[in-house]
């Protein structure tokens, strides 16, 4: 041993623990003891090389000490500051490549208190407390709350220590550039990855001279590196996402078997023009089309959209209206008007779009005392006809780019996972991708395949509202999918697309207020035409309340009380 210290300097100095260095001295009185040798490589102090025995590097700290850092930095970036940080998670989430459906691993965490809290974070965000704002200070008085009730199934003092911990994390009063989000993000993935790779990577050189088979390692070494790249290229599962053909036949059979009664009904647009196209209408849980409404500028598509939207919601299924050139309160004072048209049973001038956004009349008296009592009943998720509405959510992102509006879908689709449908107002008012450049056809194209990826992956029916190029201004038999402003793609993903568009008349011939025709442009599943195939149909809007008042296709549903107030033209 002496002499291989004179011969390596190296070795000489190395980094050996007290224990074993007292022990070497004990037992190895100036000779070579090959069993103690062995259990040094084993506790990888030494490294067997082609070039002989070699210190193994020693890290300036110990790998579950950096990651533990790195943990807290995320969880501290996270709930760090009074606003709601439910889409800082959100981003998390997605950046190590969950679905809406899926939980956070608890085995991304090192500590059980840490543990504990991530998951405590993410059950908050999946809508599963009774809270609807993420921060620590919420976090906080929510588990104080169900403790008091008796609610809570944990140690309170553990999750408190780690929380208390998490937040002093940052709180020293110095910069702390680690603590921004996309930063502690981006180290937490890079440490996780080391610390499920490295050690596996050092039991494999460790083997390098050993005379065994080294077929094992390598399956290990190729599974823990899979495993890593997973978490830093946001590929992260649990388990291997694919089926077989027992799963095909296990699930066809339990289908095929349930009783009618039992089976889940489509649940209705509202608009029977549509509804025939949709074979009823949507499926919650079963989701993964998109639906283009087309129209020029101001003919009335987000009317459309809108009223589909509601019918939806009224009916049982929970929506998310997502517009890229309406305010918020345009798009709450549509929502709520076409509620109180609903509500009314007639039409009354009454509680219009206008209105509502304080644009039109002054409402008070007795009008505001029934606008009250509705939108009481509206906030409170009661129907017109008394029974439990779907969740209705809306929001105005000017311009945001398809991706920023995919992140928030998905967030969203975690939260509630009950939610079915989703409006995109409008397809042409997007913000631009970067990358594109000058090719707007390429980007459009993406656009339309990243919504069609977004409807697969969330289980969502996606209602897009879309522009007619100037092509369908002068064509004499009305709009086709050929008018699709900038992209066929839209056409191609799409299950059905509508093409929306005033009546031709001629110059003495006056319109008629709110009548349009809806042409079927596409009907990848058929109709539920009795036999016969509508290429076109009319309808009757009434536009301040986003309300559907008469449709040409409730011929076909003649008794069916799905639309009520909807007469037939």
């Amino acid at each position: 041993m002496t002499a291989t210290s004179d011969r390596n300097p190296d070795l000489a100095t190395s980094p050996v623990t007290n224990a074993t260095t007292v022990e070497a001295e004990a037992t190895i009185p100036g000779s070579f003891d090959p069993a103690l040798l062995q259990r040094m490589i084993d506790e990888g102090i030494f490294q067997e090389t082609a070039a002989g025995l070699m210190v193994a590097e020693q890290a300036t700290l110990p790998v579950e000490h950096s990651l533990v850092e790195h943990e807290k930095n995320l969880l501290a970036a996270v709930l760090i500051g009074p606003g709601d940080q439910r889409e800082r998670w959100g981003q998390f989430r997605r950046a190590i490549g969950l679905r809406f459906d899926e939980v956070v691993p608890a085995t991304l965490w090192s500590q059980p208190g840490l543990r504990a809290l991530a998951l405590e974070i993410d059950e908050l965000f999946r809508g599963r407390r009774d809270i609807a704002m993420l921060n620590a200070t919420a976090i906080r008085e929510d588990l104080q709350q169900r403790a008091l009730d008796g609610r809570y199934r944990g140690s309170l003092q553990q999750l408190e220590m780690a929380l208390s911990e998490v937040i002093a994390w940052g709180d020293d009063g110095l910069p702390h550039p680690e603590l921004e989000f996309t930063l502690a993000c981006q180290l937490f993935q890079s440490a996780k990855a080391r610390a499920l790779f490295y050690p596996g990577l050092r039991r494999l050189l460790a083997h390098e001279q050993v005379d065994s088979g080294i077929d094992d390692e390598l399956e290990r070494c190729r599974a823990l590196l899979n495993e890593a790249t997973a978490i830093t290229a946001g590929r992260f599962r649990q388990s291997m996402q694919i089926c077989s053909a027992a799963d095909a036949a296990h699930e066809c059979l339990a289908l095929a078997s349930l009783p009618a009664e039992q089976r889940p009904k489509p649940i209705s647009t509202g608009i029977p023009s549509l509804d025939i196209d949709m074979r009823g209408g949507v499926l919650p849980g079963t989701g993964d089309s998109t639906w283009v409404l087309a129209a020029r500028s101001g003919v009335g598509k987000t009317t459309v959209g809108i009223a589909a939207a509601m019918g939806l919601a009224i009916n049982g299924a929970s929506v998310l209206v997502l517009s890229c050139e309406l305010s918020r309160r345009a798009i709450g004072a549509r929502l709520l008007a076409h509620y109180c048209r609903r509500a009314a049973g007639q039409f009354s001038p009454r509680y219009g779009a206008n209105d509502l956004e304080g644009r039109g009349d002054v409402i008070d008296g007795r009008d505001l005392e029934d606008l009250q009592r509705l939108s009481a009943r509206f906030a409170e998720g009661i129907a017109p006809n008394g029974q439990t509405m779907g969740r209705v959510l809306y929001q105005s992102k000017f311009a945001a780019t398809v991706e920023e509006l995919a992140a928030l879908v998905e967030d969203c689709k975690s939260a509630h996972p009950e939610l079915a449908a989703v409006v995109l107002d409008h397809f042409h008012a997007m913000g631009p991708t970067a990358g594109y450049g000058s090719n707007t056809t390429a980007e459009l194209a993406a656009r339309a395949t990243t919504i069609k990826a977004l409807a697969g992956r969330c289980e969502l029916d996606v209602f897009v509202v879309a522009q007619l190029n100037r092509g369908a201004y002068s064509n004499p038999t009305g709009p086709d999918v050929s008018h699709l402003a900038g992209t066929s793609e839209l056409e191609r993903y799409a299950s059905a697309v509508w093409l929306i568009d005033r009546p031709k008349r001629d110059a003495f011939t006056p319109a008629k207020p709110g009548v349009l025709e809806v042409h079927h442009g596409k009907f990848r599943h058929g109709q539920l035409a009795g036999g016969c195939e509508l290429s076109k149909t009319t309808i009757r809007l009434d536009r301040s309340h986003c309300f559907l008042e008469a449709d040409e296709a409730r011929k076909l549903f003649s008794g069916s009380s799905l639309y009520p107030g909807v007469e037939c033209l």
